[in-house]
């Protein structure tokens, strides 16, 4: 067996030990950072977990603040990690490497921090200015989408001026293959459907030349879907996730055509327009706007969703940086009812926001941000700081009650794996990302199934195997590139 899958099945054993409620505070985890945010995290395979932010640990001088590091499984600081490693914002797992947001640029580096200088730094490549920065997509083999808005200056190819979709090659260098796309000003927000259908979105008025709403649905190539379109006068989306069948949620701010309530979490049918079986008019008022001003969300495998952002209360309940919804984005009281995220005074503002949560292999969670203390509703841990570990939604009871042997071969795997169960039956199959984000379901009935891999990029993945009674399993699987 893979050494990986070993780690992390010992790992798994050790965990089911003690049933918790979900979402518990594990104060078995308690990181040692000390200010000032978390912009994202990894939870790599070991238990280890790599942040990306504004960072300081005990001791530091003000002069001395990193823009990334590495915690063991307990939350203090592993000293191995590169400690000036360039990062700072959004993290991308991409096989034994890691993209990483550094300033208005992406950079690549390895699992140590250090720089992969097979990767060059693009401000540094020919035809191509870095200005404002956006967001970006790592591709399966290893290109990279960049939103923003920076300069080119291609002129053998008429790609000159600011451009806010642009595309690179796995070595960091322009790719002059692709059709770069002009907005007249940034894009923001980045994401992929699983067809590679683009959904952007920012503060521009106008998409090649054409005006254009603050949701826009692009073909893979960057071509506009002139089908889908939002019923929006303005707005910006600061989080978007594709769903099935071409839905997708989108948390921000939005100003309806029709009225004058501003929006913040809406759900959108595949021609772009309000699903009114969602609850679209939450109201979750933030207490200030710039950093940490967004509002981001988190899908969770039982499709429940978790609100991030640094607001105080959620249609009118008490709710801190993080609030727990049902699938149709009503409040609920099932976690996250106690005072939340506490109070960090940065100097300038009074954050208690979590910006995103991710899963282990487990199926536990981590959520991040700015924050110093959490109360969960159970326990009230004033040493909970910048990052903290909740118990999953699978607290091992089930497993251990009636275990179903699930067996995934090969593991790990290139481009397709069989996953085979004991006992038959009617099973439902979800294949998660490290983020967290579904990138397979189906159904199945009997006891095998054979899920096809091809096109994924390498790296961990959960497999989350639920019954006819709702009783899930899940299994780590390792996609090689």
């Amino acid at each position: 067996m893979n050494r990986v899958v070993l780690v992390w099945a010992a790992l798994c054993a050790a965990h089911t030990s003690d049933a918790q409620a979900p979402f518990a505070l594990d104060t078995s985890f308690r990181s040692t950072i000390v200010k000032k945010n978390v912009n994202s995290i990894l939870v790599m395979e070991d238990g280890k977990v790599i942040v990306s932010g504004k960072i300081y640990f005990p001791g530091d001088p003000p002069w001395d603040e990193k823009a990334g590091a590495r915690l063991y499984p307990d939350g203090s600081r592993d000293m191995s990690f590169n400690t000036y490693a360039q990062m700072g914002g959004k993290l991308t797992r991409w096989s034994d490497r890691i993209y990483v947001q550094n300033g208005n640029g992406v950079r690549r580096l390895w699992l140590d921090g250090v720089r992969d200088t097979t990767f060059i730094t693009i401000s540094q490549g020919p035809y191509f200015n870095l200005g404002q920065g956006g967001d970006y997509y790592v591709y399966p083999d290893g290109r990279v989408l960049m939103s923003g808005l920076h300069g080119l200056e291609d002129t053998i190819r008429g790609y000159t001026g600011l451009h806010s979709l642009i595309w690179f090659s796995n070595t960091g260098y322009l790719d002059t293959t692709q059709h770069h796309r002009k907005c007249n000003n940034a894009i923001y927000t980045l994401a992929v459907e699983p067809g590679g259908q683009l959904l952007v979105s920012g503060i521009y008025s106008t998409y090649e030349g054409q005006p254009a709403p603050c949701i826009l649905r692009l073909h893979p190539d960057g071509e506009r879907d002139t089908t889908f379109n939002v019923p929006f006068v303005w707005g910006m989306a600061t989080a978007i996730t594709p769903l099935p069948g071409g839905r997708m949620l989108a948390s921000g701010y939005f100003l309806p055509n029709v009225g004058n309530d501003t929006l913040q979490f809406v759900r959108l049918l595949p021609d772009g327009s309000l699903d009114s079986t969602f609850n679209n008019v939450l109201n979750a008022p933030r207490d200030l706007f710039g950093a940490y001003g967004g509002l981001w969300h988190t899908v969770l495998p039982d499709d429940r969703l978790v609100l991030h952002g640094n607001f105080s209360s959620v249609d009118g309940e008490p709710r801190s940086g993080i609030a727990l919804l049902d699938s149709n984005g009503h409040l609920s009281n099932d976690a996250f009812t106690g005072d939340g995220c506490g109070i960090y005074d940065d100097g300038f503002y009074p954050l208690h926001a979590t910006a995103g949560m991710v899963p282990d292999q487990n199926g536990n969670w981590y959520i991040y941000g700015a924050y110093i203390g959490c109360d969960d509703g159970t326990t009230n841990d004033p040493q909970q700081r910048f990052v903290s570990r909740l118990y999953g939604l699978d607290v091992g009871v089930w497993e251990r009650e009636e275990p179903l042997q699930v067996e995934l071969f090969p593991n790990p795997a290139h481009t397709s794996t069989t996953v085979r169960w004991a006992r038959p039956g009617s099973y439902q199959l979800r294949l998660l990302d490290v983020t967290g984000r579904e990138v397979y379901r189906s159904a199945h009935q009997g006891t095998e199934a054979v899920l096809d891999l091809a096109g994924l990029p390498a790296g961990p993945y959960v497999i989350q195997i639920t019954d006819q009674t709702h009783r899930r399993w899940s299994r780590t699987l390792i996609v090689e590139p």
